[in-house]
C-alpha cells in the first residue's frame, strides 16, 4: 500500500501510464483513457515503475558579439569624437575685428589671409630670449600669404613683406585722418593692424578678403610640438645667430623652437626674404602633412594637443563660422597633397630702395596678370598710379 499523499504509477498494456491511488482505483494520466487493472495482461502488466522524467526546459542561445558590430560602433564613436571636436574648435577660437572696414566688391571664390605675426606680447621675457625673437614692441608681419578657395583646387599665394604698396588713406589712433601713400605693406600691420592690413591687401590686389587668420611667433612653436616635430633635410650646416638656428648637415626631426628658426631665417639665407617665403610655404605643407598623417588619426591624445595648441595660438575673423573654417581646412589639405598651386607676387629684380629703406617692388604686368588669373578686379592703386600719370 503506497504512502499516505504520495501516488505509485505502472505502465499499462497499450504503453499509457496510470496512477495507483490509495482506494485502488487507477487513474490515466495526461489525458489518456483509464485501462482495467484488473483485466490488464501481457508483460509488464502490472508492475509499478516511476514517471519518466520532465523535458529540461529550453536553454536560451547566448547572442554572439560580432566583430562587424563592434567595428562599426567603434567608427561610428571616432566620427563623432572628431566632429565635437572640430565644433568644439570651431566655436572656441578667439575671434578679432579683421577685414577691411571699406570692403571692395565680392570676387570669386573666398579668399583667407593668412597673417604671421611677430608680436612678442604673448611670450615671455625668458621665452624671448630662448628663441632669439628680441624684444622689439609692437607688431608687424612675418608672413603674409593669400588662400583663394575657388572650385577644387586653391591657391596660395606668398606676398613678401617688404613688398613697396599703397597703403589706403586711413585714421590714426589718435583719430588723425593720414591720406593714401606708398610704404612697405607690413607697416600696413603696424599702423592699423588686421583691418589696414585687410584694406591695403585690397587695394592692391583687387581681390575681396573674406576671412582671415593669425597666428603669433609663440603659436609656430606650440603647434610644432603638438604634431610631434617637422621633418627637415639641409643640404649643409647652418648658424644663424639671428634666429638662433644651429643644425649640422642631414635630415632633422625639428622640434617647436627650431621650427621658428628656421621659419624665420633670412640672414643666412642668400635668397633673403624669398628664401623665407618658400621655407614659409614648405613649412605650411610640412605641418598639414603631420596634422593629416596616421599618427595623427589614431591618436586622439595628439589630435586634443592640436585643438589647444591651435586655440591659444590663432585668431580669425568675426565672420568666420564652422562652415568656413571647415572649407578652409579641406582646402589645406589639398595644399599638404600637393594638389594645390603655390606661388608668389612676381617682384622686379635688383636692388630697390625707398626712404633710405630696401623693398621689393612686384612685376606691374606679371603681378596683374597672377591677380586676374584669381578673378580680381583692377586694383585702387592701379587706377591712383594711372590718375596720377594724367
Amino acid at each position: 500500500m503506497p504512502v499516505t499523499g504520495s501516488t505509485l504509477y505502472r505502465r499499462l498494456p497499450d504503453g499509457t501510464w496510470a496512477s495507483e491511488r490509495e482506494d485502488g482505483g487507477v487513474d490515466g494520466i495526461e489525458g489518456q483513457p483509464v485501462a482495467d487493472a484488473a483485466s490488464a495482461g501481457g508483460p509488464g502488466a502490472g508492475t509499478l515503475v516511476a514517471p519518466a522524467a520532465a523535458p529540461p526546459p529550453p536553454t536560451r542561445r547566448r547572442r554572439r558579439i560580432r566583430p562587424v558590430r563592434i567595428l562599426l560602433v567603434a567608427v561610428l564613436a571616432y566620427v563623432a569624437w572628431l566632429i565635437g571636436l572640430g565644433v568644439y574648435a570651431a566655436v572656441s577660437l578667439p575671434r578679432t575685428d579683421a577685414l577691411s572696414p571699406a570692403p571692395i566688391a565680392d570676387t570669386p571664390g573666398a579668399v583667407w589671409l593668412l597673417v604671421g605675426s611677430d608680436s612678442r606680447a604673448d611670450l615671455s621675457a625668458k621665452e624671448q630670449r630662448t628663441l632669439h625673437t628680441g624684444d622689439e614692441e609692437g607688431q608687424r608681419t612675418d608672413t603674409i600669404m593669400l588662400v583663394q578657395m575657388r572650385g577644387g583646387s586653391p591657391t596660395l599665394v606668398s606676398i613678401p613683406r617688404d613688398s613697396w604698396v599703397t597703403i589706403p588713406a586711413h585714421p590714426t589712433t589718435d583719430g588723425t585722418a593720414v591720406d593714401a601713400r606708398p610704404g612697405k605693406i607690413n607697416a600696413a600691420f603696424a599702423y592699423g593692424g588686421a583691418p589696414l592690413l585687410s584694406q591695403t591687401i585690397e587695394y592692391n590686389t583687387g581681390l575681396r578678403v573674406d576671412h582671415y587668420m593669425e597666428i603669433g611667433m609663440g603659436g609656430i612653436v606650440q603647434m610644432t610640438n603638438a604634431v610631434g616635430g617637422i621633418d627637415v633635410c639641409f643640404d649643409e650646416a647652418i648658424q644663424d645667430k639671428n634666429s638662433g638656428l644651429n643644425v649640422k648637415a642631414g635630415c632633422h626631426t625639428l622640434n617647436g623652437k627650431k621650427a621658428l628658426a628656421w621659419v624665420r631665417m633670412r640672414y643666412a639665407d642668400p635668397k633673403g626674404d624669398i628664401g623665407r617665403i618658400e621655407r614659409q610655404q614648405q613649412y605650411v605643407r610640412l605641418m598639414m602633412d603631420q596634422i593629416l598623417s596616421w599618427q595623427t588619426l589614431v591618436n586622439p591624445k595628439r589630435q586634443l594637443d592640436i585643438v589647444n595648441a591651435v586655440l591659444a595660438s590663432i585668431l580669425v575673423d568675426q565672420d568666420s563660422n564652422a562652415l568656413d573654417l571647415s572649407r578652409f581646412g579641406l582646402g589645406m589639405a589639398r595644399v599638404a597633397s600637393g594638389s594645390a598651386e603655390l606661388t608668389t607676387v612676381p617682384t622686379l629684380e635688383g636692388d630697390n630702395w625707398e626712404n633710405g629703406q630696401w623693398v621689393l617692388k612686384w612685376d606691374p604686368a606679371e603681378s596683374a596678370q597672377l591677380f586676374d588669373s584669381m578673378g580680381g578686379s583692377t586694383p585702387q592703386a592701379a587706377t591712383d598710379a594711372i590718375d596720377a600719370q594724367d
